[in-house]
């Protein structure tokens, strides 16, 4: 058996964004315009000592003997088509370009292996217009290349490679995108912001006092580990992103427990909390503290990112980055618009097999429709639900997506013990997700336990009242409420949700029916009609009803709603 040939080398693989799109529209121009870019691209390549061994339809696929070569040759060929794309008589082509280092199989002129499929892969992510380089390759190139911008892109899942890749995203080409990309903070924003939990301090109490405050250290910390975009470490504050720091002081069995979350390199206060309570379960109160620290954490970490990001161009982040940018849209109440959809559509589209992108678009468009008293289109719906088990079947043990699936399964598709299952399942792998205990606690109040399902829902919207999902856990409480018989504290409820976040007609069309049912007949229409009016077409066929398990207690709200005119 003839022996096989390998050698090591940098392979740069480029094609057209969008080329199937534009042939459809005019294929002889796109054609042509092609060929204009390949004459560019070709005569590049080759003043790089690059070998052009693959060139299919919009494709071109190069070795070169260094990746200094490769990555100078990739910047010069986004700069030169950039300026050609930029001539008024033009018309314009992105291509994207990715760039690896491996061992390849030489057979011929042809090279084979992963060190060629990684680069094609990174191609098919790099932003368009851009250059996407694995970690062997940003090793190479970083401090020989020190006037060339690098976004830190994270470990990615691509598509048949096994193994995760670490990339990096290049600024985009042309020097005034290349300043922009140098001036942005965005670029030193970690993938997973460091936290540092320092020892929660003893200022006064006994040995039981004690005992709670070391163990309320490393009750935080290990809770804090279970969240998947964070890092979280102890000891000094050198080198982290954020730092938690706390106290502990009792006079008796009263205690006072602070906290406060700086941000690690100006120490300003990010968040701060004090709590006043009584020393009579230990393990209770421990639960407690550690629920909510662990919420406000992982609410005021990802507004911070946010506002760092807020003012960025899509285009010039990364994925992790997108995530962060639509997670702080969420937080901000900032999506009736779409804003986080589009961003969430953007990180889908560059990594298709990412859960988490896959599982925050589903949530996205779920909330997007909570905006509205209609029904959700069918195509919005089936999107959701295929969003979201894609999202399980890719990394079962996201406990993120398994909530929102278990939000799916009760509210779009009337599965509540699969709800209840999927949050269960949530709670595993992470006991403090807040989203996930609130679904628990919905799923409970529709399966008919409804002081328990009460009981978790306060303590969801207690421990985090600036969750992204906390205008559904009240209006799950508020409905509870009317299940239990207390109409009463059911409008208290959604009456105050309904004047904090107004732009949800969902909620303004659950509180008129709680009106009806609370007596409050004259109010309930007036809230029916106000919707009728911003809302054509609105009806008990039309409207986006609540959702019960027992569905004898749909058709009652059904009435509730009629009597308050919604015909």
């Amino acid at each position: 058996m003839a022996q096989i040939q390998r050698k090591l080398t940098a392979i740069l693989a480029a094609d057209v964004h969008q080329f199937s799109r534009l042939m459809g529209a005019d294929e002889a121009g796109t054609l042509a315009d092609l060929q204009a870019c390949r004459q560019i691209i070709d005569a590049i390549i080759a003043e790089h000592h690059g070998r052009i061994f693959g060139s299919a339809g919009d494709s071109v696929v190069a070795e070169f003997a260094s990746a200094v070569s490769a990555t100078l040759c990739a910047v010069e060929c986004q700069r030169a088509i950039a300026a050609r794309n930029a001539r008024p008589d033009t018309r314009p082509l992105q291509f994207r370009i990715g760039i690896n280092i491996g061992d390849v199989i030489v057979e011929g002129d042809n090279l084979y292996g992963d060190g060629v499929n990684v680069a094609a892969r990174l191609e098919s992510i790099a932003h368009p217009g851009s250059i996407c380089v694995s970690a062997k390759v940003y090793d190479e190139v970083r401090r020989k290349l020190s006037d060339i911008s690098f976004v830190n892109g994270g470990a990615q899942k691509l598509k048949n490679i096994e193994d995760p890749v670490a990339i990096y995203h290049v600024g985009l080409a042309g020097e005034a995108a290349r300043a922009a990309a140098a001036a942005a903070p965005v670029a030193a924003i970690p993938e997973k912001p460091v936290v540092v939990v320092q020892a929660i301090r003893l200022i006064s109490g006994d040995e039981e006092v004690k005992a709670l405050t070391e163990g309320l250290t490393d009750a935080i910390g290990d809770a804090l580990g279970h969240q998947t975009a964070l890092t979280v470490k102890s000891g000094g504050p050198l080198g982290a992103d954020f730092v938690l720091k706390g106290s502990v002081q009792a006079a008796g069995k009263r205690l006072r427990l602070s906290f406060g979350l700086e941000d690690g390199a100006s120490a300003a206060q990010v968040w701060t909390q004090r709590y006043d309570r009584q020393l009579d379960d230990v393990f209770g109160l421990q639960d407690e503290i550690v629920l909510h620290v662990v919420a406000a954490i992982r609410i005021r970490v990802k507004a911070q990112l946010f506002e760092r990001l807020r003012g960025a161009d899509n285009a010039t982040l990364a994925t992790p980055q997108l995530l962060d940018k639509a997670a702080g849209i969420f937080i901000r109440s900032l999506d009736k618009g779409g804003e986080a959809v589009s961003t969430l559509r953007l990180a889908v589209e560059r990594a298709p097999e990412h859960s988490m992108a896959r599982a925050m678009l589903g949530f996205g468009l779920f909330r997007l429709a909570d905006y509205q008293a209609t029904a959700m289109p069918d195509a919005t719906r089936d999107e959701i639900v295929a969003s979201l088990d894609r999202a399980v079947v890719l990394d079962p043990r996201s406990y993120f997506a398994r909530a929102m699936k278990a939000l799916v399964l009760q509210d779009l598709l009337g599965d509540v013990r699969g709800a209840r299952e999927q949050a269960s399942e949530a709670l595993k792998y992470n006991a403090n997700f807040i989203p996930a205990k609130g679904m628990l606690g919905i799923a409970e109040i529709h399966l008919g336990k409804v002081a328990e399902g009460r009981r978790l829902l306060q303590e969801a919207t207690e421990a985090s009242p600036d969750d992204a999902n906390q205008h559904r856990h009240r209006r799950e409480l508020a409905i509870a409420h009317l299940l239990a018989g207390d109409a009463a504290e059911a409008v208290r409820v959604a009456a105050r949700l309904w004047e904090e976040m107004p732009d949800m007609k969902r909620n303004a069309l659950v509180l008129a029916g709680l009106l009806a049912a609370a007596g409050e007949t004259e109010a309930a229409k007036r809230h029916v009609a106000a919707l009728k009016a911003g809302t054509p077409g609105l009806s008990l066929e039309t409207a986006r009803l609540p959702r019960f398990g027992d569905p004898s207690a749909g058709e009652r709200f059904k009435t509730l709603l009629r009597e308050a005119g919604l015909s």
